[in-house]
């Protein structure tokens, strides 16, 4: 059996032997063991990582290569990482040959496999999350059924790591609560409907203080108005929503003339229907007309259209036709609505009979279950259920109560905050298994952005979603249902910066073809796609590589496609290589570059951040920016430009990479279309990476980074940082690795990655508060 040694022993060995400095041989096939690996180190690294000044502050010869911590293990792996890709030993440094470079990486990583298996990492702890903007819509749809979009009135989100759900940036300013309360409000009149129509409101508009083009208020009898010409009365009213009503008038008529006197039913500002008298000489009546009117203000009235005056007839009594109005009335809405999902399962749960206390629990207890996402306690109820009694008792309906019992909830942190009451409780500093509900909670808004469903509440109360099998099993049925194309609007839209495309400002002149309307066509490109490779459960690399894609009309000229035509999307198979993937769409291209030309520094960064998650640091003070006014001249002025930038040791460190990731993906402008040149000048796409390797345009590109588990790495610690609403941490990072290396080659699919997230001690679990 080899016989691991610390690695400050190996090194005097190493030494005396004289290895520091010398490259190491080509070893066999395999991971290697970790004595050639702490022996590759003697020979390759510690010369400059090591004594009083070590490079980057990182002493080897202090690091104890078998000690089985978190420290440890994450300095294996992010050596393992600099090895593989050839950044480590730096350029000017003598350099193992590639195969033995990654022979001992995967060895590095195999050790740390191996000590995973033997350890317990810390599930560290989730930060108390306020909902999203996302998360509040969608919440109050699945919960209601109510429409409500708070992106017209809601300030925006802070992001952190990417994302706009993470605890520690989600705050609450003064206009934030002011804008809740707002909310509820318009939320909780929307869901609980107040009217009947089997007893709807009437309006009555008393003739005499009505507005009058005509006329005077000397009709047969009090409080009427005589149209002794024509004319009309109307009065301004407020509808409470688009529906049915029914206008009706109480009227009588001096009757004269070879026909009767007409009423005129006014609405809007016009005439809607002309109905006639019926009546003999001053006797009243009562007419009406039903009609759809639109929600908010508006006139109604009547008019009198067919005035008659003869005061020659010998007959006195037919010299002279008027219309006496006595009242208006408007009745409605009279239409029944169906009544939004809200109202159902909230009036559902009153008894309809009792003290009004008794009826105020039961609704009470429902909604708290509901909207707090837990059962709630019997003093929260009862505060709840007072304000429903508290209207019942001033004379309102008991419908406008649960309407105020529901905007109290709505404006709870119950109900804008994600919190999980049993974080303080058990040892300070152990971990311990979260609550079903909260766990519950956790799923839901990780697949969804939403609310549980009944289904997970259900499984949730009966204790039975802790064990992994009930875990996959809600994966599986949570991502079957239409609610988690939120993975796709959600968090591939923000993990792919599509949102920035809203202010996305090509310059016009250069670009006249863009428009919102095709950046809202790239976005959905993206959506349309990630969610294909999730529903079908392909290996997630096909996110690089795949050969469809999503076109409607306007993209598919713009990518240069025939055949397709409208704003519908279809699916479309993919002939040119050159497209594919999310490297080479529109949408991505297109946030990744200035308004006036291409940006190979900010595509590669993206790349980094987004691909590989090798993010680089921040440019060091008094970084050089390029000159845009040579850059924007052709592409070679700005490949020569960048050559200029990487020749200083300052910026190469970081330029070498990124730039090399940019200029493969040159042949794209700055909206994402293809060209071969501009104007005279050829587009050069060919470029070196760190580790020697050559890719020349976006088909190598892609091959190179979808064989790298790096991608795969990174799309997990997306995921990951999505569903837990943190920064990963050193063990979560240690957890994501051996997830991500225990995933089958050819079957990594999306699916898989989520369910795995799911079954982490870090999703499970968490470690009690200190």
């Amino acid at each position: 059996m080899h016989r691991i040694v610390p690695f400050a022993v190996l090194l005097v060995t190493a030494a005396g032997l004289g290895w520091l400095g010398r490259t190491t041989r080509v070893v066999e096939a395999g991971p290697a063991p970790l004595g050639d690996v702490q022996t590759f180190l003697a020979d390759n690294c510690v010369s400059c990582h090591s004594g009083e000044a070590p490079d980057a502050g990182f002493d080897l010869a202090r690091l104890d290569l078998t000690a089985q911590d978190v420290e440890t293990l994450t300095h294996l792996r992010h050596m393992a990482d600099r090895v593989r890709a050839g950044e480590m030993p730096p350029p000017e440094m003598p350099a193992p040959e590639r195969a033995t470079a990654v022979r001992m990486a995967d060895g590095m990583d195999a050790h740390v496999l191996r000590t995973l298996e033997q350890i317990e990492l810390d599930p560290g702890r989730v930060t108390v999350r306020r909902l999203s903007r996302v998360e509040y819509r969608n919440t109050i749809r699945d919960l209601l059924g109510v429409a409500f979009e708070p992106s017209s009135s809601f300030p925006n989100d802070d992001l952190a790591y990417g994302f706009d759900n993470i605890g520690d940036v989600l705050s609450v300013s003064p206009l934030l609560l002011e804008k809740y309360a707002a909310a509820a409000q318009r939320i909780a009149e929307q869901a609980i409907l107040l009217e009947d129509p089997d007893n709807p409101p009437v309006r009555r508009l008393e003739a005499e203080s009505m507005d009058s083009s005509r006329g005077d208020d000397r009709g047969r009898g009090a409080n009427t108005w005589n149209l002794f010409s024509s004319g009309d009365i109307t009065a301004r009213v407020t509808l409470p929503r688009d529906g049915e009503y029914r206008l009706r008038a109480r009227v009588m008529a001096d009757q004269a003339g070879p026909e009767q006197a007409k009423v005129t039913f006014l609405a809007g500002g016009r005439g809607v229907h002309i109905a006639e008298t019926t009546k003999g000489d001053r006797e009243p009546e009562v007419l009406e007309h039903t009609l759809r009117l639109p929600k908010g203000q508006l006139r109604v009235g009547v008019g009198f259209p067919n005035d008659y005056y003869e005061p020659n007839d010998p007959d006195p009594s037919q010299r002279d036709r008027n219309l006496i109005v006595d009242w208006v009335e408007l009745v409605g809405p009279i239409d029944r609505l169906e009544p939004p999902m809200g109202h159902t399962w909230l009036m559902g749960a009153d008894p309809g009979k009792g003290k009004p206390f008794r009826r105020a629990m039961a609704v009470s207890s429902e909604l708290l279950r509901r909207a707090w996402r837990r059962k709630p306690k019997t003093d929260e109820v009862r505060r709840i259920a007072g304000l429903i009694v508290a209207q019942v008792e001033a004379g309102e309906p008991f419908a406008r109560g649960v309407q105020m019992a529901l905007r109290a909830a709505l404006v709870s942190p119950h109900f804008l905050y994600r919190l999980e009451p049993g974080a303080t409780s058990g040892k300070k500093g152990t971990a311990r298994p979260v609550d079903d509900e909260d766990l519950a909670v956790r799923l839901s808004y990780f697949l969804w952005s939403s609310m549980p469903d009944d289904a997970l509440f259900e499984r949730a109360r009966k204790r039975k979603l802790r064990k992994p099998d009930a875990l996959k099993a809600e994966v599986e049925r949570m991502l079957a249902d239409p609610k988690a194309s939120s993975l796709s609007t959600n968090f591939a839209v923000q993990w792919l910066e599509l949102r920035n495309l809203e202010y996305a400002e090509p310059d016009p002149k250069r670009f006249p073809g863009f428009s919102p309307a095709l950046a809202e066509a790239m976005r959905r490109e993206a959506e349309l796609f990630f969610e294909t490779i999730l529903k079908e459960e392909r290996d997630a690399t096909e996110l690089l590589r795949a050969d469809f894609t999503f076109l409607n009309g306007p993209l598919a000229r713009h990518y240069g496609v025939s055949g397709v035509d409208g704003d519908a999307f279809q699916r479309v198979t993919l002939t040119d290589a050159r497209r594919g993937g999310i490297l080479t769409q529109a949408g991505v291209l297109t946030v990744t570059s200035n308004p006036t030309r291409t940006s190979p520094v900010k595509r590669g960064k993206w790349v980094l951040e987004n691909i590989l998650d090798a993010a680089p640091p921040p440019p060091p003070p008094g970084a050089d920016s390029l000159d845009e006014e040579v850059v924007t001249k052709s592409p070679a002025s700005l490949r020569e430009k960048l050559e200029i930038h990487r020749a200083d040791p300052v910026c190469a460190s970081c330029h070498t990479r990124m730039d090399a990731l940019g200029l493969a993906l040159e042949a794209f402008d700055p909206v994402g279309a293809w060209r071969q040149g501009e104007g005279a000048a050829s587009i050069d796409t060919s470029a070196t990476l760190p580790d020697g390797r050559q890719v020349d345009g976006p088909t190598a590109l892609k091959q190179v980074l979808a064989e790298d588990r790096a991608f795969l790495r990174c799309l997990t610690k997306k995921l990951f940082t999505f569903a837990i609403g943190r920064d990963p941490g050193p063990a979560d990072e240690l957890a994501i690795f051996r997830l991500v290396e225990g995933l089958p080659e050819g079957k990594a699919t999306i699916k898989a990655i989520v369910t795995q997230i799911v079954l982490l001690d870090a999703f499970r679990m968490r470690r009690v508060r200190e």
